[in-house]
This record gives structure tokens, sequence and C-alpha cells, in this order.
């Protein structure tokens, strides 16, 4: 794919529009097809870095059933980067110090 992307307002076709908020609300791509055959792929375009050159959104904050939340604090080390096994230690002084 060279160049610029062509972008097409679907403001005025229904269908398309209902299909595309669909994709949105669902934040899964969509596979269009004809007969038997892939002829397209719709992704959802909010929080993704898009290569299209579309306008796109910062992604929101990591949910409680983020599959990435799971390994925030696995790491362990000595000395200054100790901050995964001393988080509560070095949030509570932030705390602190903002409140004094």
């Amino acid at each position: 794919m060279a160049g610029e992307t062509t972008h097409i307002d679907i403001s005025k076709m229904p269908e398309l529009l209902r299909i595309a908020e669909q994709v949105r609300a669902s934040h899964e791509p969509l596979v269009l097809g004809a007969d038997s055959e892939d002829v397209a792929v719709i992704v959802p375009a909010t929080g993704v870095r898009s290569s299209f050159g579309g306008r796109t959104k910062r992604g929101a904050a990591t949910s409680a059933d983020d599959p990435l939340r799971n390994i925030v604090g696995l790491a362990t080390s000595d000395g200054p980067g100790d901050v995964a096994e001393n988080r509560q230690g070095y949030l509570a002084e932030a705390y602190a110090a903002t409140h004094e």
C-alpha cells in the first residue's frame, strides 16, 4: 500500500455505517466476503496506531481483565530499580510528598 489512503464518508451509507459501528463497538476486526471469497477487512480505528494515515485516539487505561495486567509487578531487582518489589512503599512516599 503506497501513498495516501483514500478516506470515504460513510455517514450517508446506512448499511456500511452500521457495520463500521459494529466493528467499533466490538473492538474486533470483521472480514467482508463476497460468495466464498474474502474481499476486505474492517478494523476498529480507535486506540490503534494505524499505518493507514487515519486519525486515531489514544487507548484507554488497562482494565481489570486485561491480560497484560497480570505481568505488572512480576519482575524483581535490587537497588534503585526495585520498583516491582517495593511499589507500595514508593507509592506511599509519592503520595505523602504531595500531601505534606
